[in-house]
């Protein structure tokens, strides 16, 4: 038997079911602290889009998305603000793939909004895109170093992906497939730049392959990153020796010579090298150089002509006239720089090998030296555009401005950490040394 209901019992029943409240929304959280929209969405709206965008987004940051819903179709599409907000409420949705879509088009206009950069990276990880997600967290990490999320999120994508590749390149190298293994490598230091055992291991099917140009940047790279580790930078040592780069080689096992004293058989080699650069003869107090605070003129003088011996000009029959070089024990190198044009020669004729080099002499040393080289062919492009180089402790002025500028577009000089070049300042001879042979590796 069907029951029987009034009509009184139903109108009471619509009644109270009219009255009664509507569930509360149910709410979202955000996948991580959502600050404030950034002012460069906002900048170019009205302050009543403005308004608008701030509402939708607080119920954004709150997780009630339907009401961030109702506010967002009061707000013209076309703002990038829409889309950022549009980008975050399909995101918590799960709809990621549209909330990819809304993301870059905001970074389309404001690629440096680390906002954008998160959610999208958020989406990635909503999807094991673990790759993607790197790169976004890391564009996040460049505009806020301190985000926690981001660094905690970056570190462990890292991690687990340096790992993976790692055990991936061992495994073809275990196997005899080189070019798997160094794939695998090279991959892995995408996301581990710094790793020291991933450098050596590519440096050293490299030199399997008699890739020797290839070994030496992992190599410099791993001494870089660990420059008192004696094995590595013995075998940084013997391969510039084995690629026949002697004056690199010669530089390195002096190094390693500072580093073990009394070492016989890193002496015999550079005793070997100086044979080779028919350097037999130079003076012991070249060898000294290199633990020099301030280097004079008659040390550079030395350290060009022994560096630079094979690009060097023949003298000619009327070599420069120096008064004040005979006791000086670099008087040889003197004369072949000063005839190449590198270093000056005062209008008293005289050279001043004692006096110290500042930073700024180093810069037109080093500018003049570009020229030659360029003037004989050598194709030396600059790194950084000149006319992007600020120096607020040199003045355009500044009898060296020209050179400073050349020298830092080329990186082979650079600004100190206040960002100033310090042009009186002096230069060390280990500093002299790594100078030279940057400049060096541009033309060879």
């Amino acid at each position: 038997m069907k029951p029987k209901f009034s009509l009184p019992f139903l109108l009471i029943s619509l009644l109270l079911g009219a009255c009664a409240p509507s569930p509360p929304p149910l709410l979202t959280p955000p996948p991580f602290p959502l600050q404030n929209l950034p002012p460069a969405l906002t900048v170019t709206m009205g302050l009543q889009e403005r308004f608008v965008a701030e509402e939708a987004w607080k119920f954004v940051q709150r997780g009630n998305l339907r009401e961030a819903e109702k506010v967002l179709e009061r707000l013209p599409p076309t703002f990038l603000s829409s889309s950022l907000i549009a980008g975050f409420i399909n995101l918590m949705k799960q709809n990621n793939q549209e909330a990819i879509k809304k993301f870059k088009f905001v970074l389309e206009t404001l690629p440096s909004l680390s906002l954008a950069w998160a959610g999208l990276a958020q989406a990635y990880l909503n999807l094991h895109d673990k790759k993607a997600a790197f790169s976004s967290l890391r564009e996040v990490l460049k505009e806020e170093p301190g985000n926690e999320w981001a660094r905690d999120n970056f570190k462990a994508i890292k991690e687990e992906l340096t790992s993976s590749l790692r055990q991936a390149a061992q495994e073809a190298f275990e196997a005899g497939n080189l070019t798997a293994a160094k794939e695998n490598f090279l991959e892995a230091l995408h996301y581990s730049p710094e790793a020291i055992d991933i450098h050596l291991s590519l440096a050293r099917i490299y030199r399997q392959q008699n890739d020797l140009d290839s070994a030496l940047i992992h190599l410099k790279t791993a001494t870089d990153l660990a420059p008192g580790n004696r094995e590595i930078l013995l075998s940084y040592a013997e391969t510039l020796f084995e690629a026949k780069q002697y004056s690199r080689s010669f530089d390195a096992f002096e190094h390693l010579l500072e580093l073990n004293p009394g070492d016989k058989e890193i002496q015999a080699k550079l005793a070997e090298l100086k044979d080779k650069l028919g350097i037999v003869e130079i003076p012991s107090q070249y060898e000294a150089i290199p633990r020099f605070e301030a280097i004079s003129r008659e040390d550079l003088a030395s350290l060009i002509a022994v560096k630079f011996k094979k690009f060097m000009p023949p003298l000619s029959d009327s070599p420069p006239i120096i008064v004040d070089i005979a006791t000086s024990w670099a008087s040889r190198f003197i004369v072949q720089t000063a005839a190449a044009g590198f270093l000056d020669v005062y209008s008293d004729h005289t050279f001043r090998p004692k006096n110290i080099i500042t930073r700024a002499e180093m810069a037109e040393t080093l500018a003049r030296m570009l020229n030659f080289f360029r003037q004989r062919g050598k194709k030396i492009r600059p790194l950084i555009p000149p006319e992007k180089i600020i120096l607020p402790d040199v003045s355009p002025e500044h009898a060296y401005y020209s050179s400073i500028v050349e020298v830092i577009a080329h990186q082979l000089m650079e600004l100190l950490p206040d960002k100033r070049f310090n042009p009186e300042g002096p230069i060390s001879g280990r500093e002299a040394i790594k100078i030279l042979d940057l400049l060096l590796a541009l033309i060879q």
